[in-house]
């Protein structure tokens, strides 16, 4: 240590004369010295401490060291053990004058005398300084109570001189305590090299490049995809795919340039820049392989399928191996070895009429291969289609359809033809033959001579229909639209082509005779259908050839007494028949006329042609009990209607009158009239009551001079009888008070030869007559000399 001088000072106690009572900041004090003692004392020791309090007796000297001694602090400041004033435990002094503050966070402070009343910080140990360390509270009172920050461990030490260091790469601490390790981070969860902050938290574990986060834990970039950087669980739910058609070499990929593997079936768009274009590859294109992973910088991963034989085809896009380089159908492999190439099935001409078909993509091996014969005379067609790829713009690939002869459903026959089994192979596969159809005959059908008949299996001839024919070779050769002729097969095509013989007709299904009455003159397409005959005649079979065989009269029918009596042929009238079938039609003939129905019956249309048919009576008649079947006219109180239904001949009763009620003396009095008609009446309307009734009132006529009384009469039915048997009568009057000789009075009139009339109404037709009913109906007129009573009739009230 460097040397000092300490100054000394003696001091007389005699000359303070009495206790010592000055400034606490005084450079001399006496300090419990016995009376005639005297003592040197060191110049910190002589005053009073530092804070000590000036009150008398705050301070004092120690007897024993003859030290001043505080008894009395100020500024929160305590007396300590060597009579300075220090500070609690957990505080320390600062500023002027010196105050005791609480020890803050990450500090410590012993407190004690004041020279130790100082704060130190956790984080110095062995004069250096370290990091990391702190404290939970304040007022710590020792280095024991300094423990690590969160992001750092906590290292103890025997000295007394704990330290702390941060936590390392893929752990973490979030406390502030004496952990001794880091808390590591989840499984598979890393920290992030580059960033250098503390560690102090969960959040600071990130998922690493080439992993991502599976839900509970993290999980490898699969082989084909790669994840960048160190992220948060929520940014790292997937890997990225590596582009189309590349993948990685392993798992865990951290960079887009770990794809740089070909997968197979695909091949780089560029061989120098490969992986910095979009897109960088390309799928494999038909007739090539890609064989896939990784490729020299100059290799584009595509091999033609010609570096193995010449005309090598690939199903499709994306072949990944030469296996897949084959022959494809309708094509077959010409020689062995090198010579070889594909070539195409030949599909026959008009020179060499054979097809060939090949239906299945053959492996190449090197030898030569044949296509299959579709049979003597039967060609094959470009028909069934085998797919040709092109690689789109975003990478894929759509077939367009390139016809060939894959099957035997390309081969074909023309029209015309026909095809039969010629032999069976030694498998007991049958094998075909194209046969052209003779005359009389027709094959394969089509509407253009371009519509073939494909597939192989027997196809017949047919032979026309009974009563059908073709023409010749010839003729159908000059107009083959016409005749269903194909002139490439020479031989006909449609059932049309089979013609109709006179007196025939075809349906479409078969050719028939022309039915009895109809006829056909006709060969070939007018004779599609048989003409009836005129109206009246008819054949006397069938398969007539001409209207001339329409000789004979249908029943029903008639013609007249002429020269020419086709002209005039003509239905039976109403009335009439004639039941004889297939009559010769003569000229000047009484023969042709219709025969009247018997006994005045009618028939009920024109063309009747039996009897039977004679079952009507004209209106007016009927049969009645005494006709014997015969129609008369309808007796009175019948009429004959127009409208009864066939075989309904006999006269129809009038309809009854509706009975006349009196009320006379207790007793009801009721009179029905008879109803009459005239003989001949044709309905119900032409019938009405014989008597009306006529209340008084209703008719008021004087019977003076005109009224004769009707003796014996003396009920209302013996009145009426009364006046019926008399021709003369024109009304009766009954009074049912009169006495007997009185009580019916007929009126008789004046002859139809009477210059005057009596008007009356007419009964309504319907038979429903009722006194009140008389206000209705039209006027009639009697004649009456003795009418002026009334007045004259006018024209109008007569019918």
């Amino acid at each position: 240590m460097p040397f000092s001088i300490v100054c000394l000072v003696l001091v007389c106690l005699s000359s303070f004369g009495g206790s010592a009572t000055g400034n606490q900041d005084a450079t001399v004090a006496l300090a419990g010295a016995t009376a005639g003692h005297r003592r040197l004392l060191q110049a910190d020791q002589a005053t009073c401490p530092s804070g000590c309090d000036t009150v008398p007796g705050a301070c004092v000297v120690d007897s024993t060291s003859g030290l001043f001694r505080c008894t009395r602090c100020l500024n929160k400041r305590v007396p300590r053990s060597d009579g300075s004033c220090g500070c609690d435990v957990g505080r320390y002094l600062v500023n002027n004058p010196a105050t005791c503050e609480d020890c803050g966070i990450g500090f410590y402070c012993p407190g004690g005398k004041a020279s130790s009343s100082q704060q130190y910080s956790c984080n110095w140990a062995n004069n250096s300084t370290t990091e990391g360390l702190t404290t939970r509270i304040f007022r710590a009172s020792s280095r024991a109570n300094c423990v690590a920050m969160p992001g750092y461990r906590y290292i103890p030490s025997t000295a007394g001189q704990p330290t702390a260091a941060r936590c390392p790469a893929n752990t973490f601490s979030a406390y502030t305590g004496r952990q001794a390790r880091c808390s590591p981070c989840p499984a598979g969860m890393k920290t992030d090299p580059d960033e250098n902050g503390l560690r102090t938290s969960a959040g600071v574990c990130k998922v690493p490049p080439g992993w991502f986060w599976a839900g509970t834990a993290v999980a490898r970039c699969p082989k084909g995809e790669y994840r960048v950087g160190y992220v948060d669980t929520a940014a790292a739910y997937s890997c990225q795919r590596c582009p189309a058609g590349t993948t990685t070499q392993h798992a865990n990929s951290t960079s887009l340039s770990h794809c740089n593997v070909l997968l197979r079936g695909y091949h780089w768009l560029s061989t120098t820049d490969k992986m910095q274009q979009t897109p960088a590859t390309e799928i494999c294109p038909q007739n090539s392989y890609c064989p896939g992973g990784p490729t020299p910088d100059s290799d584009s991963g595509m091999v033609s399928c010609s570096t193995i034989a010449t005309g090598l085809w690939t199903k499709g896009l994306g072949a990944s191996a030469p296996s897949e380089c084959m022959i494809p159908p309708r094509h077959y492999f010409t020689a062995a070895g090198s010579s070889g190439v594909v070539a195409k099935c030949p599909n026959g001409d008009a020179d060499n009429p054979n097809g060939f078909y090949q239906p299945e993509w053959v492996q190449y091996n090197g030898a030569a291969t044949t296509c299959t014969a579709c049979g003597a005379g039967i060609l094959s067609d470009d028909k069934e289609p085998l797919s040709i790829y092109d690689v789109s713009d975003d990478g894929s690939g759509a077939p367009t359809a390139k016809l060939v002869p894959k099957t035997d459903q390309s081969c074909y026959i023309l029209r015309g033809q026909g095809m039969v089994v010629a032999a069976v192979s030694n498998s007991g596969k049958p094998l075909y033959k194209a046969v052209t159809c003779g005359s009389n005959q027709f094959g394969a059908s089509g509407d253009a001579p371009d519509d073939v008949s494909y597939g192989l299996g027997v196809q017949i001839c047919h032979d026309c229909l009974t009563g059908t024919v073709t023409v010749d070779a010839t003729t159908a050769a000059s107009n083959p639209d016409k005749y269903h002729y194909d002139t490439s097969s020479g031989a006909f095509y449609s059932p049309d082509a089979c013609i109709t013989l006179p007196g025939y007709q075809y349906n479409g299904n078969s050719a028939t005779p022309c039915p009895k009455g109809w006829y056909n003159p006709a060969v070939g397409d007018s004779a599609s259908k048989c003409s009836e005959c005129p109206d009246g005649t008819t054949t006397a079979g069938t398969a007539s050839k001409s209207i001339d065989d329409c000789a004979l009269l249908l029943p029903g029918w008639q013609y007249p007494y002429t020269a020419d009596p086709y002209a005039s042929l003509s239905l039976c009238e109403i009335g009439s028949y004639y039941a004889k079938s297939d009559r010769d039609i003569k000229a000047n003939s009484v023969e042709g006329k219709c025969t009247p129905c018997p006994d005045g019956k009618m028939t009920s249309e024109t063309g009747a042609s039996d009897i039977t048919q004679c079952d009507v009576c004209p209106a007016g008649k009927g049969t009645t009990s005494t006709s014997n079947g015969a129609c008369e006219e309808c007796p009175n109180g019948t009429y004959g209607s127009c409208s009864r239904a066939p075989s309904q001949l006999s006269c129809q009763a009038c309809p009854t009158a509706i009975p006349y009620s009196f009320a006379y003396g207790g007793d009801l009095n009721v009179f029905t009239s008879p109803v009459v008609s005239k003989e001949g009446s044709t309905s119900a309307s032409l019938c009405m009551p014989e008597f009306a009734q006529v209340e008084n009132g209703n008719w008021k006529l004087s019977s003076s001079g005109s009224m004769e009384a009707a003796v014996g009469a003396s009920s209302l039915p013996a009145c009426v009888e009364a006046c019926r048997s008399q021709s003369s009568c024109q009304f009766l009057t009954f009074d049912y008070a009169a006495a007997d000789e009185t009580k019916c009075m007929l009126r008789g009139g004046g002859g139809t030869g009477s210059t005057s009339a009596i008007a009356y109404k007419i009964m309504p037709t319907s038979g429903i007559v009722q006194a009140q009913g008389m206000g209705f109906g039209g006027f009639s007129a009697w004649g009456d000399a003795n009418a002026a009573e009334v007045g004259s009739v006018t024209q109008e009230m007569l019918l």
